[in-house]
Parts: structure tokens; sequence; C-alpha cells
């Protein structure tokens, strides 16, 4: 009979999952056992704007969005959840870009690879990006990026959905989700953290900036952390930006976004809408002109 190993590192990080039961299906290889195979053919195709005839004033382009009743929810009511909250955000912002966060431990040891969809890019002077830890107990990756002060963030692609959320596993701190992955790291230029091989987009980081948050019941108990990260470097692959080196091609990135619950979705189709001219253009055409002066006009008498 082998023998039991016997350790002090902690078989596993806290269970999140057990508390937020994300997935609502109670046998889910059987759903999706029950749906259409994943179609891979599948391409980015350009078509027209919903409406391409909209002018100024005309508002939504279809009526059922008219006269709809609206339920209206306190966050903070009695008996009302956090998960509650976190349920009904993640399911009406979307779609919300994924991002496979790289750290390192303090000690150099050990690397940590994660998803996030509490991400997004703020500004471009300096180029930076927001990501959010939330729990009560910091993760791995924002205690490494505490500690090191930089990580690394890789798009999703749908290659790589399968891999990435299973890098969500709640795994003890001294064990790394790459191998896991099968995912393969390549050495930052000038962070230590790793980036990913088969994400076609790449962006080593250093922390600017960090905000813990409080929760509103408890004003002692920080239940999250916003980071903004500063890039420091870029990485794409080569047939993937076009000629001007600052737009990739969205029918090679095909990037999977985060929506409710368990749910993810990819994006193969859009369209394109010119920003409108300077108002001083704008303001020719005689329908908006009369558009502005009856505002204006029901402003004044509303201040009178």
């Amino acid at each position: 009979m082998p023998q039991a190993v016997i350790t002090s590192e902690p078989v596993e990080a806290p269970d999140k999952e057990a508390e937020i039961k994300r997935n609502p299906h109670e046998d889910f290889a059987a759903v999706e056992a029950s749906r259409p195979p994943y179609n891979p053919a599948l391409k980015w195709e350009m078509s027209k704007t919903p409406r391409p005839d909209w002018k100024v004033g005309d508002g939504a382009t279809t009526e059922h969005c008219k006269d709809r009743k609206f339920l209206t929810i306190d966050p903070q009511e009695d008996g009302r959840s956090v998960v509650l909250n976190y349920k009904l955000m993640i399911s009406c912002t979307v779609p919300r870009p994924i991002a496979l966060v790289s750290t390192v431990t303090e000690d150099g040891q050990t690397k940590n690879l994660a998803p996030f969809s509490y991400f997004q890019c703020v500004t471009t002077d300096p180029p930076t990006y927001s990501l959010s830890c939330s729990g009560r107990e910091a993760n791995d990756t924002l205690t490494n990026i505490m500690a090191t002060k930089e990580c690394c963030i890789s798009m999703t692609s749908d290659w790589l959905i399968e891999a990435a959320n299973f890098t969500s596993v709640n795994t003890p701190r001294h064990i790394s989700e790459w191998e896991l992955s099968g995912l393969t790291p390549v050495p930052g230029d000038i962070v230590t953290a790793p980036y990913i091989a088969e994400s076609p987009f790449s962006v080593e980081c250093r922390l600017l900036h960090h905000q813990d948050l409080f929760s509103v019941k408890d004003s002692s108990v920080r239940t999250a952390t916003l980071m903004i990260l500063q890039a420091v470097r870029f990485h794409i692959w080569e047939d993937v930006l076009n000629d001007d080196r600052a737009t990739a091609d969205m029918a090679k990135l095909r990037p999977v976004f985060r929506a409710g619950g368990i749910t993810y979705g990819t994006c193969f189709n859009g369209f394109e809408i010119p920003r409108p001219e300077a108002f001083r253009h704008v303001r020719k055409d005689p329908e908006v002109e009369a558009i502005v002066q009856k505002a204006q006009a029901a402003k004044k008498s509303s201040t009178m």
C-alpha cells in the first residue's frame, strides 16, 4: 500500500463556487449533450447597423422597449444577499472581456494563472487597465500583485476558453494552474510573470494604483480591491495586427466574453457607426436646430 503523504500545505483555497452556485443545472453534462456542437467555422462578418436611416431625434429603433414597467431594487434591502447583487450585475453588465491574469509569488517559486471579467481598459496615456479582485480573503492574484507590483494579462479567444475556465479552480497557493491548464508560459520582457503563447494578445503590466473597497454594512470589512495596471509591453501575433500597428483583426482574435451565471459568448458579427460630425456642422440641419430650440425653450420655461 502506498504511504499517505503528510503535508502542512492547504488542500485547496476557499471554495467560492459553493457559496455563489453559478451553475443552474442539476445535470450539466446532460444539458450540454442535448445542444448542437460548437461551430469553429463561424467567421467575423460585417452587417449594416440595426437602422441605417436613423436620424437625429429618432431615439430607439424598435417599439418593444417603450412603456415597459421597471422593477426597482435596493441592493441593501433587508434579506437581499451580496450574492444576489453579484448575479444581477454580471448578468446585466454584458458582454465583459475575459483577462487571463498571470502572476508570480513574491519568492518566485509559484506561477499563478486566473480568469477575470471584472476587467477593462481605462486610459491611453498612460495606457492602463482596471482589474478588480473580489472577496474578503485576498486571492493569489491579488496577493501576488500587491507583493510584486506586476502581472501579465492575456486575452481569451474561443480556442482558449476551456483552459481559461479551468484556471478558476480553487487550487491552494503552492500549486500552479499553468500545468493544469496545459497552456504555455512565455517569459515577459520586463515583468517576471509570463504571458500565454496561445493567446493572440498579451500585456505586461505594472501596478500603478490600488484602492481597497469595504462593505456597506460593515465598513471594517474589505470586500474587494480595485487595481489600475499600467501597460509596459504589448505582445500581439504578427498576422493579427494590421499594417498601422494599431488595429487588431477581430476575425483572427475570436474573443470570448463573459455573461451571467456560467454563460459565455463569442463575437462573430458587427457593424460600423461613424461618430457624429462636429456639432457646428450638425446644427446646420434645420431638423436638428428645431430640436435644439425646442429643448432650450423648455429649459428656460422650467426655470421661470
